[in-house]
């Protein structure tokens, strides 16, 4: 671990290396595909770790200037992805508790200039304790539509966001079932996902419980079985590292922040890659040092040869939707892309049985070495049993006895209290199903709860059975429960304007613990008349997209969706038999990406309303195209709201932004590559540096001719 001095000195090498030999080698490369118009390039950093301590974090003037140097070295990217842990925690003795959530907004999201931005959530910013709902603030952060997990296709390849959830090297099970619809309607286009862990027997990182996925042998063959997938792309280590392996490349990349694994060889910077129609080549590139790192370890740049579906005249498309959605639950969805062509697609595929709960059999377990212990981690439930714990039976439980006499296992697992799944509707009855072995009968008794919360981690209702005596010997216990329908608390069931959303965890409580107690299944579902997905679809915004009679898993239905979308849809569930279903909605022919606010298309132009991300002080709006566009664009816009954008109209050569509400300091920035021959609607503009800049007092009209 580095101290404060010995980075001091080893930054005062750097400088004097960067006017010497250091960039000698960076010569030798100047010369590659990088050059070439026919490639689909893209940068990835990761591990920014804002908020960390500085004697192991860069300062976020440092990150700023790594920034900097990236976006001058590569220019014309494709995309820019950050692949996690965008913040560590809070800096120290700071009051501000969003302040390193702001710095990675303001530096990284918004540091990569016009280029179409992605992001990956990863274990820190997922367990964060600040929010009741950590997941909903990485999607702010991020501009995600719907979940973390999603898909955007770039010039014919296809790009999976595929991070962990719940617990570090966790995937659900929502998300598994998600990613087989996924691929399996993109099975023409090739791809690459993109996550925070590694995967177990690739590149290096195998700490129990804390890094490489937990079932990376189904990940693997999940690649096997789709040999479109080229590249697993993912942080969390913060090494540099490429590794070529069941004919794809496994890239770790490396780190722009947080703790040094290389003490100074390397230091930061991120994953330069580019695709043409015949190979993926992917290069480590150092910003502290400013050259590519296979100038120090020739590993460190590799090409795959592979034939590819790249084509840089196919359009940009964005898909979310949800794995083993249930019946009724209001899902929204916040659109952040949009295109005066736009088409939406909804595909549907059906789910084999009924239980919403991960690991209904409590398979998936760990322990990972602490400093004071080891933690036993069942991912998908949370053991608390006072002193007395638990024993894995490898699969299933044993609660010890305890003197209390009470013990609880809640699923999903939470984080300090916080509840985050299950998003189920209420005004529903579900089944809670025990299966258990009681070693004697001695007064032990379990109560089966189901905790309602709402988005911001109030508690809103708790239903639950009654007490139950328990019998000696092995014993299924099952018990319908009713949520009922939420009147009193503002949430999108009785308003679809409101962002409030419900998730529903499970509780199996017990009473008069002297025995142990082994617990082999807990699981959840609505009450269904079926194993099997029936009558199955989609209300978008009131609009139902449906399909009849039985539909299987792996069976997948197509729909066209009729019109542009609505800056923000809410999406409803319908499904009979199981109640569950997997549906995917995919939006392609996007011309613009819009991050902090959500957009719509309207006549000829880009309606950006809502301010979604309020994280940042400096309420800052980027506007993106989503490829070439030599015109002048409206790019940012800070401290104003209600903003119509009319694009460069080449007839008529003018350029129509139209702003109804400012807040104190708001400005605007527009690209363009020559300066406008006038500016109607404000007096004072300067031009500099290919950007346009104005100030705003008031809401106005401006127009720009050329």
């Amino acid at each position: 671990m580095e101290t404060p001095m010995k980075r001091r000195e080893f930054n005062r090498i750097l400088s004097l290396a960067a006017a010497g030999s250091l960039l000698a080698p960076e010569l030798i490369h100047a010369e590659t595909s990088e050059n070439k118009a026919d490639v689909l390039k893209g940068f990835i950093v990761s591990d920014a770790h804002f908020g960390w301590d500085f004697r192991v974090q860069p300062l976020p003037e440092e990150q700023q200037e790594a920034m900097k140097r990236i976006l001058s070295r590569f220019p014309d990217l494709d995309l820019f992805i950050d692949t996690g842990d965008a913040h560590h925690g809070d800096y120290p003795n700071n009051k501000d508790p969003q302040k390193s959530r702001e710095d990675w907004i303001d530096i990284i999201q918004g540091g990569c200039d016009s280029t179409p931005f992605y992001y990956v959530l990863g274990n820190h910013e997922m367990l964060s304790n600040r929010d009741a709902d950590p997941e909903m603030r990485c999607n702010i952060m991020g501009s995600t539509t719907c979940r973390p997990y999603y898909s955007f296709d770039v010039k014919g390849i296809h790009f999976i966001s595929f991070p962990e959830l719940i617990r570090a090297i966790n995937i659900t099970e929502e998300e598994w079932a998600w990613l087989e619809l996924d691929l399996a309607i993109n099975r023409d286009k090739t791809s690459i996902l993109l996550s925070h862990n590694n995967i177990l027997g690739t590149t290096s990182g195998n700490e129990p419980g804390y890094r490489g996925l937990m079932e990376s042998d189904r990940m693997l063959r999940v690649f096997k079985d789709n040999p479109n997938v080229i590249a697993w792309m993912h942080g969390h280590n913060h090494n540099f590292q490429i590794v070529n392996q069941q004919n794809m490349l496994f890239v770790s990349n490396g780190r722009i922040g947080g703790f040094d694994p290389s003490f100074g060889k390397y230091g930061i910077g991120g994953i330069y890659f580019e695709i043409s129609t015949k190979e993926l080549t992917v290069r480590c590139y150092s910003a502290e040092k400013q050259c590519f790192l296979d100038t120090l370890d020739p590993s460190l740049t590799q090409t795959l040869k592979r034939r590819t579906t790249f084509n840089p005249e196919d359009s940009y498309a964005y898909s979310y939707g949800v794995g083993g959605a249930v019946n009724g639950t209001r899902i929204p969805a916040y659109h952040h892309h949009v295109g005066e062509d736009e088409k939406t697609e909804l595909f549907l595929t059906g789910c084999d049985h009924a239980i919403i709960n991960d690991d209904p059999e409590m398979t998936k377990y760990v322990e990972r070495r602490l400093r004071h212990a080891w933690d036993k981690i069942l991912l998908a439930a949370k053991v608390d049993n006072g002193n007395a714990g638990y024993e894995y039976l490898d699969p299933g439980i044993r609660l010890k006895a305890n003197e209390n006499g009470s013990a609880t296992v809640t699923l999903p697992s939470y984080n300090n209290g916080k509840f985050t799944y299950f998003r189920c509707p209420p005004g529903r009855q579900y089944k809670v199903s025990v299966v258990m072995d009681v070693s004697r009968r001695r007064g032990q008794r379990v109560c089966l709860r189901l905790h309602v919360h709402d988005l911001q981690g109030r508690s809103v209702c708790i239903c639950e059975s009654e007490q139950i005596d328990l019998k000696k010997g092995r014993q299924n216990l099952e018990r319908l429960v009713e949520v009922p329908e939420i009147g009193d608390s503002e949430t999108i069931y009785n308003d679809p304007e409101s962002d409030n959303l419900v998730n529903i965890s499970v509780e199996v409580a017990f009473t008069g613990m002297k025995r142990d107690m082994d617990i082999f299944s807990i699981t959840m579902q609505q009450q269904n008349d079926s194993q099997n997905t029936i009558d199955a679809g989609v209300v978008i915004d009131g609009k139902p997209y449906r399909t009849n009679g039985a539909l299987q898993k792996g069976e997948i239905t197509q729909i066209p969706v009729d019109g542009l979308p609505n800056s923000r849809s809410v999406n409803e569930i319908v499904a009979a038999g199981n109640r569950r279903l997997t549906y995917v909605i995919r939006h392609s022919s996007l011309q613009w990406q819009v991050r902090n606010a959500t957009a719509k298309y309207g006549d000829h132009c880009i309606e950006i309303e809502k301010m979604r991300n309020t994280l940042s002080d400096r309420m800052e709006i980027i506007i993106t195209p989503l490829g070439k566009y030599p015109d002048p664009y409206l790019h940012r816009i800070r401290k104003a709201e209600q903003i119509t954008f009319y694009p460069f109209n080449a007839k008529d050569k003018t350029l129509t932004v139209e702003i109804g509400k400012v807040h104190p300091g708001a400005e605007m920035e527009l690209a363009s590559n020559q300066s406008p021959k006038s500016v109607a609607g404000i007096d004072a503009w300067e031009y500099a540096n290919n950007l346009i800049t104005l100030k705003l007092d008031r809401p106005k009209t401006i127009k720009l001719n050329y």
